[in-house]
Parts: C-alpha cells; sequence; structure tokens
C-alpha cells in the first residue's frame, strides 16, 4: 500500500508540475510578451495553414504590380507620342502624380468598381499640375477610389510614440492633414506581424486610444481594406470592432493573386489586346501597389519557401509575400468570411490541465511501458487531427504545442520514473537472489519469469555439466583449524563461482568442497558456446587455484588441487524437492558422467578431463589430448575420454604439436595390439618429459606383451570405483 500511495502521489505531482510549468509559460508569453512557447505554438499554427483550407481565390479582386521604378524602353515611340503621361514613366520613381491620374481615370471609365492604390501621397510634388490631376481624378471617382495613410510608431528615449502620415491635404482638397485621415478616400496600410516577424492578424479599424491618440477618443480610422470593401458594397464584410482577426490565406505568394505589370496596363497596344480596352476590369476591385524587390514591402507570411506548379510550370514561392498581395488576402477573407477564431487564456489553460489529466490517468490505467507510450503517441497524433479538423471546419485554432508537450513530458517523465523505480526493485531482488541462486538464473527468471518457470516444470534439454573437487579435502578437513578451514574455502569458492558467472554458467550447487555449474539449462545458447565457455571456466579455475595457493603458502596455509570433470548431453531439468525446499536442478546420465569424470582425474593424474560427446563442440577452441577409451562402473559401453592441454591460439607450439602427435600415435598402436611399437612411441614422449599417462601406457604395453589379451580385447579400461 505505501509503494501504491507513493507512486500516485509522485506520478501526480509529476503531471501536475509539468501542466502548472506550461500554464506559467503561457501566462508569461501573454503578459510579457515572451517567445519561449509562442513560438511553438505559431509553429503549429503555421504548419495547420500551411496543409488547411484556403481562402478560395476570388475573381473579382486583381493585383496590379508597380514592377519596375523606371520604364526606359517598355514603351513604343508611338505610345510616347499619343501619351505623354507614358514619359513620366520613364523618370526615376516617385513618377508625376499625373502618372496616377491618368490610370484612376483609365481603370474609372472602364468599369472598375472599386480603385485602391497602396501608396501615400503625402507632402508637395514637384509636379504641381500632377497635383490638380491626381486631385480632379480622386474627385471624379471619389465613390471607387481609395488611397492609403501611414501609422508610424517611433521608440525613443522618452517613450513609444505614433504619429500619422497623411495624403498632402491639397490633394485632397480637405481641411488639414490631419482630417485627411478620416475622409472616405484614405485608410491606414499597416500590416503588423506578431512578435516572431509572421503576419497572421489583419486590423480593419483602431479607435483613437489603439491608435496611439492620433485621433479623438471615439473616432475610427479605418484600414484601406475596410474602406475598399466599404466602397465595394460589402460593408457587412467587415468584421465588427477593433479586434486583430486572424484570417486564412488563399495561396502562397504569387499563387493566389499574379500582379499584372503596371506598364501593361498603361500601354495603349497591351490595353486593347490583354484586357479588351478594359473590359477585362469591369465590376472588379482594382488593387495598385508596389511589388518590385527595390521597395522592400514584403512581409513574411505563415506559409513557408516551396516549389509551386501552375498550369504545368513549377517555381519556387518564398514565404514573402508583397503588401499588396496580403491586402487581397485580407480582402478575400472578408469577402468569404473565412476568418478563425483562438480559444480563450482560461480554455487554453483548461485544454493543458485535461493533457496532464490523461497523462495521470494513463499511467495509472496502463502498465506495460511501451503499451503506454503507444498509447500517447496515438492521443498526440489524434488530438493534431483534431486541431487541424477544427481549423478547417470551425474556424477554430485551439493549442497544440502545450498540452501535447504536457502529455508527452508528463508520460515520458512518468516512464522513466517507472523505470528507475523497477530497475531499483529489480536490482534489489537481483542482489538478494543471487546471494542463494546463479545469476543467469536470477536474470532469466526476473527477464522471462514465464518461461523460466514452464523450464522448472521439467523439460529434457542439451546441457554441459562441470564438476570440480578439492584433492584429499576430507584428510585436510580433520588435520585443519575449523575457522582457518572455513575461510579458505570460502576464499576458494568465491573465485571459483566468480568464474562460473563470468562464463555465464549456472551455479547449481555446492556439495561440500565440489562445485557442479550448468550450462544450457537457463538460457539457451548455441551448444559449443556452452560447452566452449565450461571449459574455458575449467582453464580460469586452475588459473585462480593458482594465485589463491601463492597467497595461502604466504600465510603458511596449506596449498589445494583440483579436479574437473566436463561432460555434454541431454538432462532433465527441473525443480526438484518436496514442498519445504525445492532446488532448481538437471538430472540423468549426462550430469553421472560428469561427476565420474572428474573422479577419473585422480586415477589419471589430471586436472581437467572432459566427455566423448565434448570434443566435437570444442575441437577447434582447445589443444585436447586422448586418455583412453573408458569404461566406468555401472555402464556397459565406453567412452572416449580427454584431457585439456590447453587454449588453441594463433602461436602453436611445434615442440607441443610434434610430441602430442608422437602420444597419439602410440595410442592409435596401442589400441591395434603393436604394444611394442606403441610402448617405443610413448619412451619417446617419455624422454622428454615426465608424464603420468605414458608412464600407464608402457606399463600397460609390457604387461600384455608378457600376457597377450584375449582375441575380444578393445584397449578399454575398465574402471571398478565410481
Amino acid at each position: 500500500m505505501k509503494k501504491r500511495a507513493k507512486r500516485f502521489w509522485t506520478v501526480t505531482a509529476i503531471c501536475g508540475g509539468t501542466a502548472l510549468l506550461f500554464m506559467v509559460l503561457a501566462w508569461v508569453s501573454d503578459h510579457y510578451e515572451s517567445d519561449q512557447l509562442q513560438e511553438l505554438e505559431y509553429y503549429t499554427q503555421d504548419f495547420r495553414v500551411t496543409k488547411g483550407i484556403k481562402t478560395p481565390v476570388d475573381p473579382r479582386l486583381v493585383l496590379i504590380g508597380i514592377d519596375q521604378t523606371v520604364y526606359p524602353t517598355f514603351f513604343s515611340e508611338d505610345e510616347l507620342r499619343e501619351d505623354s503621361n507614358l514619359q513620366l514613366m520613364n523618370q526615376t520613381y516617385p513618377w508625376s502624380r499625373a502618372v496616377w491620374a491618368d490610370l484612376i481615370t483609365k481603370l474609372g471609365e472602364a468599369g472598375a468598381k472599386v480603385i485602391v492604390l497602396d501608396l501615400l501621397f503625402g507632402g508637395q510634388s514637384e509636379y504641381t499640375n500632377g497635383d490638380l490631376a491626381l486631385r480632379q481624378a480622386l474627385d471624379k471617382y471619389k465613390d471607387q477610389v481609395v488611397i492609403g495613410c501611414n501609422i508610424h510608431d517611433l521608440n525613443s528615449d522618452r517613450g513609444d510614440t505614433r504619429t500619422l502620415d497623411t495624403p498632402n491635404a491639397s490633394v485632397l482638397n480637405s481641411a488639414s492633414p490631419a482630417s485627411s485621415a478620416f475622409d472616405e478616400r484614405v485608410g491606414f496600410v499597416n500590416i503588423w506581424a506578431d512578435r516572431d516577424g509572421v503576419f497572421r492578424f489583419a486590423r480593419y479599424r483602431l479607435e483613437g486610444s489603439e491608435a496611439g491618440d492620433l485621433v479623438a477618443t471615439g473616432s475610427v480610422l479605418e484600414s484601406l481594406d475596410a474602406r475598399a470593401l466599404r466602397k465595394f458594397g460589402h460593408p457587412e464584410a467587415i468584421p465588427p470592432g477593433s479586434d486583430s482577426m486572424r484570417f486564412r490565406y488563399t495561396a502562397w505568394a504569387g499563387a493566389g493573386y499574379p500582379a499584372i505589370p503596371l506598364g501593361n496596363v498603361m500601354s495603349p497596344k497591351l490595353w486593347k489586346q490583354n484586357f479588351k480596352n478594359g473590359e477585362f476590369f469591369r465590376g472588379k476591385m482594382v488593387f495598385v501597389g508596389p511589388t518590385a524587390d527595390i521597395f522592400q514591402d514584403a512581409h513574411k507570411t505563415p506559409l513557408p519557401d516551396r516549389d509551386i506548379k501552375q498550369k504545368g510550370v513549377t517555381y519556387s514561392s518564398s514565404s514573402l509575400m508583397t503588401g499588396p498581395e496580403i491586402h487581397l488576402n485580407v480582402i478575400g477573407a472578408a469577402l468569404h468570411g473565412t476568418f478563425l477564431r483562438d480559444t480563450g487564456r482560461y480554455t487554453n489553460m483548461l485544454i493543458i490541465l485535461i493533457a496532464a489529466i490523461v497523462a495521470t490517468t494513463l499511467s495509472f490505467l496502463i502498465h506495460q511501458p511501451l503499451a503506454r507510450l503507444g498509447t500517447i503517441m496515438i492521443i498526440v497524433v489524434a488530438y493534431w487531427y483534431c486541431g487541424q479538423w477544427l481549423f478547417d471546419h470551425k474556424n477554430l485554432v485551439v493549442p497544440e504545442a502545450s498540452p501535447l508537450l504536457v502529455l508527452t513530458i508528463s508520460g515520458v517523465f512518468v516512464l522513466t520514473y517507472d523505470y528507475f523505480v523497477e530497475r531499483f526493485e529489480r536490482s534489489r531482488v537481483r542482489g538478494t537472489l543471487e546471494r542463494y541462486v546463479s545469476k543467469n538464473i536470477v536474470k532469466e527468471l526476473l527477464d522471462n519469469p514465464a518461461t523460466y518457470f514452464h523450464t522448472l516444470e521439467g523439460v529434457r534439454k542439451p546441457v554441459t555439466i562441470l564438476f570440480s573437487d578439492i584433492r584429499g579435502f576430507t584428510s585436510m578437513a580433520e588435520a585443519s583449524e575449523e575457522k582457518q578451514l572455513v575461510q579458505q574455502l570460502n576464499e576458494y569458492l568465491t573465485e571459483m563461482v566468480e568464474v562460473v558467472f563470468k562464463y555465464e554458467g549456472t551455479l547449481d550447487k555446492f556439495i561440500g568442497d565440489a562445485v557442479m555449474a550448468v550450462w544450457g539449462n537457463a538460457v539457451p545458447r548455441p551448444l559449443e558456446e556452452d560447452a566452449q565457455n565450461a571449459v574455458f571456466t575449467a582453464l580460469a579455475m586452475k588459473r585462480s587455484l593458482a594465485k589463491l595457493n601463492l597467497v595461502w603458502k604466504s600465510r603458511g596455509i596449506k596449498e589445494l588441487a583440483i579436479g574437473i570433470g566436463i561432460n555434454h548431453g541431454q538432462a532433465i531439468v527441473g525443480n526438484f524437492g518436496s514442498p519445504q525446499k525445492m532446488d532448481p536442478t538437471v538430472i540423468g546420465d549426462a550430469v553421472n558422467t560428469a561427476s565420474r569424470l572428474e573422479g577419473l582425474t585422480k586415477k589419471f593424474h589430471q586436472e581437467l578431463l572432459i566427455g566423448e560427446t565434448m570434443a566435437p563442440l570444442v575441437r577447434d577452441r582447445f589443444i585436447l589430448r586422448t586418455v583412453g577409451l573408458l569404461q566406468p562402473k555401472g555402464k556397459t559401453v565406453p567412452a572416449e575420454v580427454y584431457a585439456v592441454i590447453s587454449e588453441r591460439t594463433s602461436d602453436a607450439d611445434a615442440k607441443l604439436e610434434a610430441w602430442l602427435a608422437e602420444y597419439e600415435a602410440g595410442v592409435k598402436l596401442y589400441r591395434k595390439r603393436e604394444f611394442a611399437a606403441a610402448r617405443e612411441k610413448f619412451e619417446r614422449c617419455l624422454a622428454g618429459q615426465a608424464d603420468y599417462l605414458c608412464e600407464l601406457y608402457i606399463k600397460e604395453c609390457q604387461a600384455l606383451i608378457q600376457n597377450p589379451p584375449d582375441a575380444d580385447w578393445n584397449g578399454v579400461f575398465v574402471m571398478t570405483e565410481k
């Protein structure tokens, strides 16, 4: 109960703390213009803009772009002679205002319903007659034309202030420049971007206080777009109030409202050829503004850079869009009512809290880590698609970055907490179990409990078994001091167990001073690997004992010697015993043979003997020596027994190989009954070094020469003891 309560409060603290953190970040972002969290929300919103439904292209909206600052060779000589205003366009921008008067007149006579000039006509032009012509055109088409004014934001040591640039009073024939801002033909052209420099919201009007007290309280300044919509006959499309309105874009830059070059419109030849003497513009809203790069009137949009394919032609589109094209996107959104609503601050907080509750609930309902993580990912994807659906079909922008991060981070943190708690518990249990059970059994028990417990019910498996025993331990125990003997035996067994574990063996049991280890009973591995690990273990046991003997000798303690027997074969793996005491172990003939091989090490004066079934599995890694065909007591079938000399390395000992070849040749001659020749071989081997097996075979050969064996003799050593 204490563990459950602790986990409950820990999980609640993790999820609740994460939610609280993001609520604070959201609050800070709103009140102190912090970009820490807002940038993430902007990213998800822009992704929805990119993938989502767009405002339809309105064929009633046309863009004429000022794509050049001078037209030195664009018009023909005949066109220049016929229209003197074209000559003014051959001069460097800004041109005489007579050019704009001519354009307004041209479009007005063609039947354009609204003519919008995204231009400021402030100050006094050097072309006085041009100002007069423009004023006359604005007066003549006052119900159709809209021009711009501009709000300047100034930052200084004295604070932030705003100024208003309006058309010259003489152009509008107004009482003063200030009153020009309220002329129905004038609207502010400003585009205000979000904190990250991206334009997502449109302002259709500003009240006095919002305009920085540029105008009296209660007075309203309308934008260029609002004025255009009103004159277009759709005042109802202008959103009420003065709040910023999030709108849907129509398309990527240049794809929705491609700009018609101004020169094409002003050219009499192209006016007739391309626009049917202006019939193309009849009943439309014509928006005129700078589109050339030199005007630096480009703004960042939520739509990223990408390649656009239009009418079979692919071209690169930038995220930057010219001011006039953005204005048309804003006007188009109003005409089609494609505005978007953001969820409120408190709704956003509630959604974040719900995400934390979902993460907490999943932490208690789903215990399997991968299943829980998969469920979190499914919820993340589902919420993402839900947000896109609300964006497309309900014009609603819900927060995605904050709740999804709360859900994901909370879920991952809880998973991490559970992982370390489980690791700690497993480590604690492992440490306790390893005091009583072999390490690889503990690993299998903790990692695959179902498989392991099924094995304990009883299965037959190929296993490798090692028995090691201390020589003369019984007599040594009778003559030694008790505490010293226990200490020495513990030191010995500690080293032996470490070696068994190092080579991935299972410590099956201690039988007094004897050690029984098994490979293949708990963790499935290739038979060759298990057999070779067993031999590596035996060789390492011998090395470890040699080091211990040096330590004991220095302490005046009697040294120890061991014998090791290893066998491979089928055995029954299971849990044996009574309800009061169970012992996971292996039983069978292969186990008994391994024990007898360990006992035979004393008779043949060898430290390590392996059975016949082991040889094919280890011969490639170790140098083996034939001991003989042995028939243990109680057995009717003899088996070959081998001694392991050493590990087989790349630096072959030629002298050892020659000696071993001589010895093996002697064994073969012995079994062929060529006892004299065999004795000669063994005597040559014995001449180089002392060797008990050679001496044994020499004695056997001499005895058989003197008393030749029966016809059924097969060279088998029959054991009379176990």
